[in-house]
């Protein structure tokens, strides 16, 4: 998509062009603050939702999802609570646990696929191809399935991430794909206009990946440690505040780095 224009967006642009070029102290970190600040937010409003263009083309906020929380929180609770049902019970009572129990024995990429769909069913337009994109890449990062595409490898390597790295380890891959591609959606058009150099392109795109997953681990990590993740009903309404609550101090977080001027 066309990179926005006018409004706190000129600013944004301006960063991109100090970054590219070498000149001053611009990071990738303050890109990112920067661009979500002028987004309006994580959220993303589909175009049927109302989105219009320039500066008010980026969204409404992590909280302007509707009365079911935003967006982004709802994915993060279902995708929650999808693998603690499957770490304790596997993958046919997961899916069982999200109404899609007739994938059943099928291939790792149509199950994968049908959970996205699932999961992102309650929006449309931009905002579902987003959210979509980064559950399922989210799962297939987890997954690592190899040559072995099969129901019963993606049972096994996704239980043996969840034990390893707990369902933390899945918001965390999830949140930091649904942010990078939140942000790269928005800039990479005019990335792509001021240098032609694949190399910087690369780079550029490379740190601000890298700076999304900072932020995000740091922030979950701060929720798992003060206990918020433990014994939790993510299918519930307390799973559902908890994840609107990640979502939206995630958004701050990602907010000061330009509030800063870092």
């Amino acid at each position: 998509m066309t990179t926005p224009r006018g409004g706190k967006w000129t600013g944004v642009k301006g960063e991109i062009s100090s970054y590219l070029s070498g000149a001053g102290s611009v990071t990738a970190q303050r890109i990112i603050g920067s661009t979500i600040d002028a987004a309006g937010g994580l959220s993303l409003r589909s175009p049927s939702a109302g989105a219009g263009r320039g500066g008010d083309s980026g969204g409404g906020g992590a909280s302007g999802g509707g009365s079911g929380g935003s967006s982004v929180a709802r994915a993060v609770s279902g995708l929650a609570g999808f693998g603690v049902t499957l770490g304790k019970d596997g993958l046919t009572q997961a899916l069982t646990s999200l109404g899609i129990e007739d994938l059943r024995g099928k291939p790792a990429g149509e199950v994968i696929s049908r959970i996205a769909d699932h999961l992102s069913k309650d929006v449309t337009g931009l905002e579902q191809d987003v959210l979509r994109r980064a559950i399922q890449q989210a799962i297939y990062n987890a997954a690592e399935l190899a040559d072995d595409p099969t129901y019963e490898n993606l049972d096994e390597s996704l239980q043996t991430f969840l034990s390893r790295e707990g369902i933390e380890g899945l918001i965390e891959l999830f949140l930091t794909q649904y942010v990078f591609d939140r942000i790269w959606l928005l800039i990479e058009d005019y990335v792509n206009k001021r240098t032609d150099t694949q190399a910087d392109i690369s780079n550029m795109e490379t740190a601000v990946e890298q700076a999304c997953r900072s932020n995000v681990h740091d922030e979950v990590e701060l929720y798992k440690r003060e206990g918020h993740f433990d014994n939790l009903d993510w299918f519930g309404r307390d799973g559902l505040r908890v994840a609107e609550a990640v979502v939206t101090e995630l958004e701050q977080r990602l907010r000061q780095a330009a509030q800063r001027g870092a």
